[in-house]
């Protein structure tokens, strides 16, 4: 049996700041790029493909929002905190999250399913007095144990498996009821 590492979780991600581009600025948005919200991924599925609001490269580059990369990881970090999603492809997103990206020799899917397992610590050691927010400061204090990258792989290749499964079966549920 592969031998795990215990760490921060801090220590094996990326944090990624979002932004918004000026909404008063029209041609920001309606572009081709996807902006992330969280209203994009408060469900249970891992991926999210589509968003509410798309903004333009102009809004891009002129606002303090990221491009997120495929398999990145989003995850809700003010207000409705820990709802959390992969990124099939790139995509920009607001303030209210953090875009979560794996370090060298962390698998991207392995880190979803171990952030996911993670959201009720994450939750409890939020901070705020208006509403909940999680800071760097809460994935320093996340304890984690990770095993090596082929181990990793396997666990996440099983259940990314079932979650596609899941998937299939609430389109298939979703067509019948229509």
């Amino acid at each position: 049996m592969a031998e795990w590492m215990k760490t921060s979780l801090i220590d094996i991600v990326k944090l990624i700041g979002g932004g918004t581009p000026k909404t008063t600025k029209s041609e920001y948005w309606g572009g081709n790029i996807n902006w992330l919200s969280v209203k994009d991924f408060n469900n249970e599925n891992r991926y999210v493909y589509s968003t509410e609001k798309t903004i333009t490269e102009e809004g891009l580059n002129n606002s303090s929002t990221k491009l997120l990369q495929k398999n990145d990881i989003i995850i809700s970090a003010r207000g409705t905190v820990g709802e959390l999603a992969m990124i099939p492809y790139p995509m920009a997103f607001n303030q209210s999250c953090y875009g979560i990206r794996a370090v060298k020799g962390v698998d991207s899917t392995f880190l979803y399913y171990l952030i996911k397992n993670s959201v009720k610590k994450i939750k409890l050691i939020t901070h705020g007095s208006v509403f909940d927010t999680i800071t760097r400061e809460t994935f320093a204090n996340i304890d984690v144990e990770i095993p090596d990258i082929k181990t990793q792989q396997s666990i996440a290749n099983v259940l990314s498996n079932i979650d596609d499964k899941i998937e299939i079966n609430q389109r298939i549920n979703n067509n019948l009821a229509a």
